[in-house]
């Protein structure tokens, strides 16, 4: 069927009277709010409109509205005679229509001239060309939004569009950033998708969606889970324990080798190599047979995971605190480094204390089931479409929140390197994204960048694992991780920084229309991206099953201590008020 127009005569809004490279100044001689015609007058700032150029029609938006400052006074009612004003606007220019296919096309193929009229879009007419511009028939598409409140058009976008490129989220507090998160889930779950939400607040764990919750604490309805260290990289063991100077790293390197050993080899030493309680002895023992040992065992403990008995670790590291040879016997391991001792006792004790801390048990304690196995089962079960890993009971000390979640995100990583996810993509979503990107774990003799995230974003979409990214705060996500999201929903930021980043990393969103972005209203979004022909504004579908965004109860909590203070007497529950 034959799209209408985009230029309807009865929506004339006025003439173009200066071009430039993004924009254009146009007549508004129906924009003026006199009392009697208020509701009759057009071109706000904010309006969709098309330019006429002959051929071509331009989407456009109008971003500014005035009269020349000589008239100033003529929309006075009280001195004298009127004298009508002469509004004048600027219009950003966004994309061409493209009448042949009833579409949107980004860039324009050719500029307005002097002269050219310009319309008011007709929203429905507006969304259609959207809807054509990003899915084909038949496709599979979610609903993210309506494109106008009063008109209630929706705007529908392919799984592709939205997840296909990673995706952020952005918004202040109160601007919708979650129900936006809870929106791509059911969406996402209704047409078929998969996808892990690593959730560090507990707010999404009763959702509708959701089919499975993983909790690192035992809780009613949820799966008590930990991540198993013998699936941790060494990367992220050093991460943990965060050895410093120049004799910490080395040794702790070499424990782990020794250790590794003796599970490769079944806890049955090789000849000439000596094993005493679950460790390797080296003092004064031959060189040559354990070196044979590494090399026939080369590939285990070449294995990024680290296998072995990570109880042994503290008194492997004092075992390995030797002269590399022997003075006398130089084929013999030497006697112990005195020296060496002193400096790694810190790492010592603080790994003695790491392993047995209740803020590491998610790792180190095995309690629950394992969270890979759970992840692996999860993933291969067609019947589930949506996993929350709560982070609500996992401690903030020893940083166990940013290297538990950049070890889950390495270990997604590694699934997806596999080829796991080719032909099942999965989408994985971390909401507060800020608390955990660009952070490095250590001191000042060393440190460690928990870059799990930034690399899915690098090189997860060839594999088929995408992220999606929520924060409310654009300013603290790393430069080279934000280059590579092709989708934004961005909601209200009222903080300059946030949006002179979010600016700066999407080349469809000029200063024009970034003005826009502190007056969003709660739920509304500006939705951007390299497959969008334009910014879409929208006012996100509300979900079915909102999470749990509630802030502090001030007034009913309020109210009760009030009410026992008038009485004198105790107050009463909270939740007997709620």
């Amino acid at each position: 069927m034959k799209l209408a127009s985009p230029v309807n005569p009865d929506l004339y809004l006025g003439t173009v009277t200066l071009v430039t490279a993004s924009q254009v100044q146009v007549n508004l001689p129906k924009a003026t709010a006199r009392p009697e015609r208020r509701g009759l007058s057009r071109g706000a700032v904010g309006d969709f409109v098309f330019v006429d150029c002959d051929r071509i029609k331009i989407l456009g938006r109008v971003i500014e509205t005035r009269i020349p400052d000589g008239e100033r006074l003529s929309v006075e009612p009280k001195l004298g005679a009127t004298i009508e004003p002469n509004p004048i606007g600027h219009v950003q220019l966004l994309a061409t229509v493209e009448q042949g296919a009833n579409t949107l096309k980004r860039g324009l193929p050719a500029f307005p001239r002097i002269g050219d009229s310009v319309y008011l879009a007709d929203p429905k007419l507006m969304a259609e060309l959207i809807r054509n511009a990003v899915a084909k028939p038949g496709e599979a598409t979610l609903r993210v939004g309506r494109i106008d409140a009063a008109e209630g058009v929706d705007i529908h976008l392919p799984p592709e569009k939205v997840f296909g490129r990673h995706t952020g989220v952005f918004g202040a507090t109160g601007g919708g950033k979650s129900w936006t998160l809870a929106m791509l889930l059911q969406e996402l779950k209704a047409n078929g998708g998969k996808a892990i939400l690593l959730d560090p607040t507990g707010e999404f764990v009763d959702i509708d969606p959701v089919d499975e919750v993983f909790a690192f604490e035992e809780i009613p309805g949820h799966k008590h889970v930990h991540f198993p260290y013998r699936r941790v990289t060494e990367d992220d063991l050093f991460t943990v324990f965060k050895p410093g100077g120049q004799s910490q790293g080395p040794k702790l390197r070499e424990a782990i080798k020794s250790l590794k050993l003796v599970t490769a080899t079944n806890v049955v030493a090789p000849n000439g190599v000596t094993y005493s309680k679950g460790r390797v002895v080296k003092r004064g023992k031959p060189r040559g047979p354990f070196y044979e040992a590494l090399e026939v065992n080369a590939k285990a403990l070449h294995a990024p995971h680290c296998d072995f008995d990570i109880q042994w670790l503290p008194d492997q590291i004092k075992a390995e605190c030797i002269y590399s040879s022997d003075r006398d016997n130089p084929a013999n391991f030497g006697g112990p480094d005195n020296n060496t001792l002193s400096y790694c006792e810190a790492l010592v004790a603080r790994i003695t204390t790491q392993i047995q801390s209740p803020e590491l048990q998610c790792l180190f304690q095995q309690k629950g089931v394992s969270l890979v196995d759970e992840l692996d089962a999860f993933i291969a079960d067609d019947q589930r479409g949506v996993a929350v890993i709560s982070f609500r009971e996992v401690r903030f000390e020893h940083h166990t929140r940013e290297v538990l979640l950049n070890i889950i995100g390495r270990h997604l990583l590694a699934l997806a390197r596999e080829g796991r996810f080719k032909d099942r993509p999965l989408v994985v979503m971390l909401d507060e994204a800020h608390q955990f990107l660009g952070r490095s774990v250590g001191d000042e003799y060393g440190s460690t960048q928990l870059d799990a995230f930034g690399l899915i974003a690098k090189e997860g979409r060839k594999y088929g694992l995408t992220c999606v990214l929520a924060t409310q705060r654009p300013r603290d996500i790393p430069h080279d991780v934000l280059s590579q999201l092709g989708t934004l929903f961005v909601h209200r930021l009222t903080n300059k920084q946030d949006r002179d980043t979010v600016e700066s990393a999407c080349g469809d969103l000029d200063r024009g229309a970034a003005q826009f972005i502190p007056m969003l209203a709660p739920g509304e979004a500006v939705v951007i991206g390299p497959d969008l022909p334009a910014p879409v504004p929208i006012f996100v579908t509300p979900p079915t099953s909102p999470p749990d965004s509630r802030g502090p109860a001030f007034q009913a909590s309020w109210a009760r201590r009030r009410e026992a203070v008038a009485n004198n007497a105790p107050a009463a529950p909270l939740d007997d008020v709620l």
